[in-house]
């Protein structure tokens, strides 16, 4: 038995998304190349250029661009606004580190940054970003859905509300842990900017995309030829791209029954270990959370021991971000929410797939609660 409870940290596809996924690797041409190879290639790419913009809701003036990943992408776009304005840039304590390291590493070089930092239930308000943003700001970046709480911040009215401070500020979503997982359109959010990751949806790891606004300034990372808009320069990965937007094809026809099923698995979940574990308590429960998203303090307990004892039980779970699991640190978002660290070492996230069965919710509970009391004993 194999349970996969860390679907935050990447989604595998199902079986008939991988014959899918598998049939993309007949895709070998360069895309660049004239003969048919090549040209078959390019099709493949522009293909999935278009079901991405479905996906997402991408009207055609605006461009999305190819790259390996949200974290290659935030980057980008960090880069590129300080590259190319002079002003503040504005954005949470409680982003991916794809964006607060490329943010930390320009105010170590002088450039002005303010981070917001959430509420209690791991939110970014409106207000607390609006207090930062200043006439002549450059960049606001926040997350549309944090990866650890699963907490949904409001960034269309984000958008709005700095654009009346400074209207030339540019305004950019991480989407990484929404997309797949709730309907997601980049033309209603108000944004100039927004991130995906391929694998968090179940294409393959590696590939990702950057949505920019028709006319927002981007400066690429990549220098080399001509490819994506001259934004990102290198032969492209043909087959995760083609794959990612097959998967996004089958994922957008499928979103509304998808969303269903992990919310039902996620809440059964949390009803049972409430009424089960002694003490426990679920982060940000209050706040509008991703529907597949539990973030669970258990109190007598080290996180660390119950991601190896869950996986001895056949069940995958973490301790938050996959990108920081092995780390000393506590998660930066929940000492962001004010929690002390005694909480932050006691909490697991777990994130339950659209494809959980119908008994996976009680399985995982049960296995949860034998591993607690285990170590508490």
């Amino acid at each position: 038995m194999l349970i996969d409870c860390d679907a935050n940290a990447t989604y595998a596809p199902d079986e008939e998304l991988r014959g899918v996924i598998a049939g993309c690797l007949e895709l070998v041409g360069n895309p660049s190349s004239l003969h048919r190879a090549g040209q078959r290639a390019r099709a493949a790419i522009e293909q999935a250029r278009v079901e991405l913009r479905e996906f997402l809701s991408v009207s055609a003036q605006h461009s999305v661009v190819f790259t390996s990943g949200a974290s290659e992408a935030n980057n980008l776009v960090v880069a590129s606004a300080a590259a190319l304005t002079s002003g503040a840039l504005v954005s949470s304590a409680i982003e991916h580190p794809c964006v607060l390291e490329p943010l930390s590493r320009l105010k170590a070089g002088g450039r002005e940054v303010m981070l917001a930092k959430p509420n209690e239930e791991g939110e970014v308000s409106v207000q607390s970003i609006a207090e930062l943003v200043k006439p002549g700001c450059s960049l606001v970046s926040v997350m549309l859905a944090n990866n650890e709480t699963g907490a949904i911040n409001d960034v269309r009215s984000i958008a709005a509300t700095a654009r009346k401070i400074e209207p030339k500020v540019l305004i950019h979503a991480d989407a990484a842990q929404v997309a797949g997982k709730l309907a997601l359109s980049f033309d209603d959010l108000g944004v100039d900017f927004l991130t995906i990751s391929g694998h968090k949806f179940g294409a393959p790891a590696g590939v990702g995309a950057l949505v920019a606004r028709h006319g927002a300034p981007l400066q690429p990372l990549i220098l080399g030829g001509p490819q994506e808009g001259k934004l990102r320069g290198g032969t492209e990965n043909v087959f995760a791209i083609s794959a990612m937007g097959r998967v996004a094809a089958r994922v957008r026809a499928e979103l509304p029954a998808r969303i269903k099923r992990m919310r039902e698995a996620r809440d059964q979940f949390e009803a049972l270990v409430l009424e089960a574990i002694p003490g426990a308590q679920v982060n940000a429960a209050k706040a509008s959370r991703l529907p597949n998203t539990c973030s669970l303090f258990i109190p007598g307990v080290r996180a660390a021991d119950l991601v190896v004892a869950m996986d001895l039980e056949g069940i995958l779970v973490s301790t938050g971000a996959a990108c920081s699991s092995g780390k000393p640190e506590p998660s930066h978002v929940l000492q962001a929410m004010g929690q002390a660290e005694e909480r932050v070492r006691a909490t697991v996230r777990l994130s339950f797939r659209a494809d959980a069965k119908s008994d996976d919710a009680g399985l995982v509970a049960a296995a949860l609660g034998r591993a607690v009391e285990r170590a508490r004993k």
